[in-house]
């Protein structure tokens, strides 16, 4: 029987909802069981009830993504039309003259659109101005669709605005709620260490109870163990290496 050490908070709510579900009947199956199933469900309700960002929810991530790849869309379409007036053969004056400056503006380099959501959203609140500098410019150069490169900058900036918001909104979860969590945390790890205790006990004593029933119960948590172990020392390798190359 091992102890659980290094469970989180994303790998225990994972942990909880499989053991609600598909493991719940085996759950019931002992009387230590059957005495942990309140408390295990007070702290699931408990866990679900923390901000998705320390829980591992995907809503954010997803929205975040979801805005990133309209602003990287958008920018990289900005780049390349611009990249296509810069190149190709007799093309007016002007309109080059427009492409270079909405270039040099908005989107220099397409490497940018690789920088991070922070970067992201930094770059476009600087130039948020640039819209109405460069109006004329941008409605000078057509897109496919009626509009113009002004509509796709629109885009462009709007969801680099976008991304400053939920940046925000993930910020907003002050260290209270943080080292409420972390209690939540331990406190569950510590439930879950009784209750395996407890099941061993009972199996000890109790011959009709299934042979396999840790594994019934815990098999899932233990893989979640495993992974997590498994991480924490590749982590810790990585930095190692990282500190060892520093050094030289």
């Amino acid at each position: 029987m091992n102890n659980f050490y290094v469970l989180n908070l994303p790998d225990i709510k994972l942990g909880l909802d499989d053991l609600f579900t598909k493991r719940h009947a085996a759950l019931l199956t002992s009387k230590v069981g059957k005495g942990h199933e309140d408390i295990l469900a007070f702290q699931r309700k408990a866990i679900d009830a923390l901000p998705p960002a320390l829980t591992g929810g995907k809503p954010l991530a997803e929205e975040l993504s979801g805005v990133d790849s309209e602003h990287d869309g958008s920018g990289g379409g900005i780049w390349h039309m611009t990249e296509a007036y810069l190149r190709a053969p007799k093309v007016e004056p002007k309109v080059v003259d427009a492409a270079r400056r909405i270039r040099a503006a908005f989107i220099p380099e397409l490497g940018q659109l690789q920088d991070s959501y922070a970067n992201e959203a930094e770059a476009a609140a600087r130039r948020k101005g640039e819209l109405s500098n460069l109006e004329a410019d941008l409605k000078l150069i057509p897109v496919a669709g009626g509009g113009t490169l002004y509509d796709w900058a629109v885009m462009y900036l709007s969801a680099g605005e976008k991304l400053s918001v939920l940046l925000s909104q993930r910020a907003d979860i002050d260290s209270k709620k943080r080292k409420n969590a972390q209690a939540l945390r331990s406190e569950t790890v510590g439930i879950l260490n009784e209750l395996r205790a407890g099941i061993a006990r009972e199996l000890a004593r109790n011959p009709e109870l299934p042979k396999d029933l840790d594994g019934q119960i815990f098999g899932y948590f233990d893989t979640l163990e495993a992974q997590r172990e498994a991480q924490n020392r590749a982590a810790k390798a990585a930095k190692g290496k990282a500190e060892g190359t520093k050094g030289e």
